[in-house]
């Protein structure tokens, strides 16, 4: 997330906003948790971490291997909390994992965004 609509790859972000969908091997996000909410039928914790920039990670109460998700739900659930102001741009998606140790293996069938 950036604050300005023409950010390319050298700006740092100011805000990061990360979907945890299952978590394994005692990984876990950074920060510390800040409150749960039910968002796309399910419920997340929501964590609070700093890395240089905000990082603002929601992570899925029971684990799920697909998701559909509206990414609008997230960032407004965190500027209803007033963690995240209401004039930031989306500037990146991706997907993936955090290997935390030894190794690990991501399938992906399908991966889309629609901004509308």
């Amino acid at each position: 997330m950036h604050s300005k609509n023409t950010a390319d790859w050298q700006d740092q972000p100011p805000d990061e906003i990360m979907v945890w969908l299952n978590r394994q091997g005692g990984t876990g996000s950074l920060g510390s948790k800040v409150g749960r909410v039910g968002l796309g039928r399910a419920m997340w914790d929501i964590y609070e971490g700093d890395i240089g920039w905000k990082v603002h990670s929601f992570v899925r109460v029971a684990d799920t291997s697909k998701a559909t998700l509206n990414l609008d739900d997230f960032t407004q659930a965190l500027v209803r909390r007033k963690l995240l102001s209401n004039d930031k741009y989306v500037s990146g998606i991706e997907a993936g994992t955090e290997v935390f140790h030894g190794t690990g293996r991501l399938g992906t069938k399908a991966f889309s965004v629609d901004i509308g």
